[in-house]
């Protein structure tokens, strides 16, 4: 008689593992200004570290005088770029 036990164990959850490090990252991102995304010297880090569609991106907005979208896209991005790094940092 063969007995597969794994055929009636849970399944392993990967999302469970998932929110658990969105979780750390979003405390860690609090605390003091290392991956604060409203650091001016992040925002540097982050826009030198864009990709080339980023750079072109930015450069439209100057050039349309869209002062707004200009600011919620470097505030995203560099949102972004410390996540990132915040993960890696985490792991």
């Amino acid at each position: 008689m063969y007995n597969n036990n794994s055929y009636y164990e849970a399944p392993y959850d990967d999302q469970a593992e998932h929110d658990e490090l969105a979780e750390q990252i979003y405390e860690y991102m609090k605390q003091g200004e290392q991956f604060d995304p409203s650091n001016t010297s992040n925002m540097g880090e982050a826009i030198s570290q864009s990709s080339k569609s980023d750079q072109e991106t930015i450069r439209d907005f100057i050039e349309r005088k869209e002062w707004d979208k200009l600011g919620a896209k470097l505030f995203y991005m560099t949102h972004e770029y410390m996540e990132k790094c915040a993960e890696i940092h985490l792991t």
